[in-house]
Formats: structure tokens, sequence, C-alpha cells
């Protein structure tokens, strides 16, 4: 519970709660349009909609703000009408019952079992918890300025703009909150454990790459362990979880058998990034994605060894085919090397386990992609619109200019060598210079896919077994949903609605780069891109109530990329 001291005020609560509601109704419009399009009214012509919860005898109404064609609509009010007359405006609370109830009484194939009491219940504690910390986040933060890395990890404010609890993180107090949540510009400094090396464990990319700690840190485990600092090896720690596993019997022997020593908190700062539990650390000039055994949004954020295999595995194949090339305008953010505690429960070693990303661009105008598109304050322009016109430049000349540095580069890497990245927003880094787009960074090397081809490669066909290869099918649907539906859905319509002309103007540009680049060389899949009827778009809502996040399901959105 918030103390009372770190309770948001009223306007923050109202702020959140219809940001919150517009979260619950877009995602019930995206993931269920063909099952409830009768009940579902929208009337662009003359921005007003409404949409009836039957089950409940319900309907939601009012004026659209903003008709979005990827459906990321906007609203200036949302009120709700029932058959006996009543009526009011929409709480956050009440709109996730009504459609609990609707899915409820439905039964949909993607949820063809009953929604349990206990389901629901978990899925209406989690919207609360976002909605709350997503006040304080407003209250806080929302006129934090954004002018560098640093500061564009740490304002994002409201996350997915197409899950019900983007801000959701169960695990953390209030005081939890107030000293680990990044969109607080909070900064810490970790916990360290001494690991015996008879239990210590190491994968690095290349040998030239390995990140050496510095002496900030390693004269703590000399002062500390003295005659016996030579059997050890430092092991950072998010001090959150540092007090959790030491809390965990089976770690507990591990300390008594002295195979782990903790040591506590000590050394540089840092500072925690939008992922919440991955941490920068100017000192190091590098990013380290730590376990937190908490559920952030509707995961556990913990490293596991299938995960840290395929990362190592995508940095090692990505070195191998020289990235995007010595030319280009896109780059890589490389996971260069994993370090953990090699103990009998792979249950425990996750978390345990620390993946580096070192930093290799200008950090001073350099910003995350998730973050530039956020309007901060209600009614005000997205930063990333906010800084285009501060710098006089036409928004499209410099979405021109984004296509060229981002999607195209992304594109040609699919077709030539079958390369595929997780490219939404919070994944996606840009450097901007002169107000231009200059460079872009893709990260986060979990997320990437290589299509395993019917006549692979040498470079294929000397490679291990890895989860890293999937069908080009699987390969390109999921591009189709990282990079079109989500980043250029959620670029375009922030860009868009601040220019205040129709999200199509954008598409159209998009469209053409593409038929460019497929004229250009041939690229079969721009050309897929150009004329495939729908993309895919995971259905959060009905993943997170159905508790299936390892597993969701798909919904179809049309491409707007296809002429009609």
């Amino acid at each position: 519970m918030w103390r009372t001291a770190n309770r948001p005020r009223p306007e923050s609560l109202k702020q959140a709660n219809a940001h919150t509601c517009k979260l619950l109704l877009n995602c019930y419009i995206r993931e269920l349009a063909q099952e409830k399009r009768t009940q579902i009214r929208l009337k662009p012509q003359v921005s007003d909609y409404a949409i009836a919860f039957p089950a409940s005898g319900v309907t939601v109404f009012g004026q659209l703000a903003y008709y979005s064609a990827m459906g990321e609509h906007e609203y200036n009010c949302m009120n709700w009408f029932n058959v006996q007359g009543e009526g009011g405006g929409v709480e956050f609370s009440a709109l996730a019952r009504w459609i609990m109830t609707e899915l409820e009484q439905t039964r949909l194939s993607t949820a063809d079992t009953p929604l349990s009491a206990a389901l629901q219940a978990a899925f209406m504690d989690k919207i609360n918890n976002s909605c709350r910390n997503l006040a304080l986040y407003i209250e806080r933060s929302a006129e934090y300025v954004v002018y560098d890395y640093c500061s564009s990890e740490q304002a994002l404010i409201y996350g997915h703009p197409f899950h019900p609890f983007p801000k959701h993180v169960s695990g953390f107090t209030g005081e939890d909150v107030q000293r680990y949540s990044p969109e607080l510009r909070t900064s810490f400094q970790l916990a360290y454990f001494a690991v015996s090396k008879e239990v210590y464990r190491e994968e690095w990319v290349a040998e030239e790459l390995k990140i050496e700690l510095p002496e900030s840190m390693t004269f703590e485990l000399r002062r500390q362990l003295r005659e016996n600092q030579h059997q050890y090896t430092l092991l950072p720690a998010h001090p959150w979880q540092y007090e959790h596993v030491l809390a965990l019997p089976k770690v507990d022997a591990y300390v008594r058998s002295r195979k782990l020593i903790p040591l506590g908190v000590f050394g540089p700062a840092a500072y925690p990034t939008t992922s919440v539990r991955t941490v920068y650390i100017p000192e190091m000039n590098c990013n380290l994605k730590l376990p937190l055994n908490l559920q952030i949004t509707n995961m556990i954020r913990t490293n596991s060894d299938e995960q840290m295999r395929r990362t190592m595995d995508a940095s090692r194949y990505l070195l191998q085919q020289g990235g995007f090339g010595p030319d280009a305008p896109a780059h890589i953010a490389y996971e260069t090397g994993v370090t953990t505690c090699a103990f009998n429960d792979e249950a425990i070693t996750r978390l345990f386990t620390v993946a580096y990303r070192p930093i290799a661009f200008d950090q001073s105008c350099t910003f995350v992609m998730a973050s530039l598109v956020e309007a901060p304050l209600s009614a005000a322009p997205s930063r990333l619109m906010d800084m285009i016109n501060k710098g006089n430049i036409s928004p499209e000349v410099w979405f021109e200019k984004y296509l060229e540095v981002s999607l195209l580069p992304l594109v040609r890497l699919a077709w030539t060598k079958g390369i595929h990245f997780e490219a939404h927003l919070q994944n996606t880094l840009l450097t901007i210079r002169n107000g231009l787009p200059e460079s872009f960074i893709v990260r986060d090397l979990e997320g990437v896919s290589v299509e395993q081809r019917l006549e692979p490669s040498e470079e294929q066909e000397t490679a291990p077994p890895s989860p890293l290869f999937y069908s080009r099918e699987q390969a390109w649907s999921r591009t189709s949903y990282y990079l079109f539906v989500n980043h250029l859905g959620s670029l375009i319509h922030a860009m868009a609605r601040d220019a205040k002309v129709p999200e199509e103007q954008y598409w159209y540009m998009v469209r053409q780069a593409l038929r460019r680049e497929q004229a250009r060389g041939d690229n079969g899949f721009a050309k897929y891109l150009l004329t495939v009827e729908n993309f895919p778009a995971k259905r959060n809502m009905l993943s997170c109530l159905m508790d299936s996040g390892e597993n969701p399901s798909y919904a179809e959105v049309p491409n707007m990329l296809r002429e009609a």
C-alpha cells in the first residue's frame, strides 16, 4: 500500500484513469473487432463512437479526439448508459468488469474455458497496480525534459499503447516503486556477490569484447575477502533481487557453503531504464540486463538459460554476418557477454544471470524511440514532434529521413540475409543530429530471428542448432508485428495526430519507400509487405486475462501498406 505522503493527487488519478480506460477500450476494439463487429461502432466522419456490452446491458459512448486507422484512438470523453437509463463517466474498474463479463458470456475460441474468479481478480489487481503507478509517474515525472540517452530511458511514462496494464509491477512495495522506478529519474548502487570460481561461469562472444568491472567495484571484493579474494569473482545484482534471493533456502545453502558470499551494496551509480530491470552504468559505459524476480507487465523478468542462449547465439551470428554492414546508417547494440552462477537448479541460476550490453553511440543525442513518441502532458504534442517543431523541420522531411535510416536497412537485411529483429519502439534508439535522424540502433538480441531457408548458406550450414532459427513464414510474421504494427503504427499515430492529418498520409510515404526498395533490388520481403492483406497484432488483453503471456494469441489488423 502507498503511504499517505506517496498517494497521487486527484488530478493525477483522473488522468491515469482516463488513460487506462483508453488502453482497455483500444485493446478491446483491436482484439475483438471481428467477433464483436456488430457491437463496435466508430464513426470517424463525425468523430463519435459507441461500444455495446450486451452481457452487462451497458453502452460506452462519446466523442473521438482522433480516429486512428491502426486503432490507437484518442478520446475526448468516455461515458456510459444502461438499459435502466442510468449513466455517467467511465471508471477503469467498471470498464474492466464489463469487458470480463462480455468475454465470460461469449466464450471466444481464444478463451474457450470460463474466466475463473481467480483470473478475473488477478487481472483487476494488475490494472489497479498499473493505474496507481501511472498516476504517480504523471504527477512526478510528466514534465521531465528529455535531453540525452539516459533521460530518454527514464521518460517512458505511459508504456505500451495496446496493453491493459503497461505499468504493472507485482512485488514492489510503494517504497520500492519510489526507489527503483525509472519513470521517477532514480539511481542507486547495485548489490554484489562474491562467487566461488568453482561455480562462477562467464561467456563472451569474443575475448576482446569482454567487459572488465571498474576498480570501484573490485576494490570492495579485495577489501572484504583479503587473502581469499583470488578464489572469487564479483557478480552484480539489483538490490531488490539481492534481498529476494538471500531469503531463499536453496540460496542460503550456497551462502553457508561459501560458494556465494553476499558483499552488500556499493560501487558506481546505476540508472534503471525503460525495462525497469536493465540498468545503465555510466562508469562502465554499459547496460546490464539484470534478473528481477518480479512480474513486470505480464512476465517474470529473470534470465533463463534459453533466453541467454538465444542472446549469445544472436550476437555471434550477427557479428559473423557483419551486422547491417560498415556503411549502413543502422547499427546493432550487441550483448557481448553473460555471467552467472552454475548452480544445480536452473531455476536458481536464472536468478543470478547477468547480460552485458556496452554502449557504442553518442549518448548526448541518442534517444529511446518509445519515449520520443509519448505525449508527456495531456493535450501536448509528442516529445518527437516537439523536437521537430523546435528544429523548424517539416515532419514529412523528418519522416522520410527516418525511413532511410531505419526501415530500409531492416528490410534489406531481412531479404538478403534472412535476419529479423524485435524492433518495437522500446527496443530501438535514434541518434538525431541537426534536428534530423542520423543513425538507428536496434537492441535486445534475445528477440532476433533468422530464417532457416530450404537451401542454407555456408554460414547457416555450419551454425549449431539454435532457437535463433525460424521458418520464413514465422520470421516475416514477427517482423510484420514488431516493426509495422507496433513500431511504425505508434510512431505514425503520434506524428499524424500532432500534425492533425490522417495516419494514411504517413503510411503512403512508407508504401512509396518500399516500392522504391522493391524496384531497386527486387526485394521479395518488400513485395510481401506491400501485398499481404493483414498484419498480426498481439492480443495482449486476452493473453493477460487468460494468463497465457508466454503463448499469446493474435488478431489481424489491416495492412496499411496495401492499396485498396
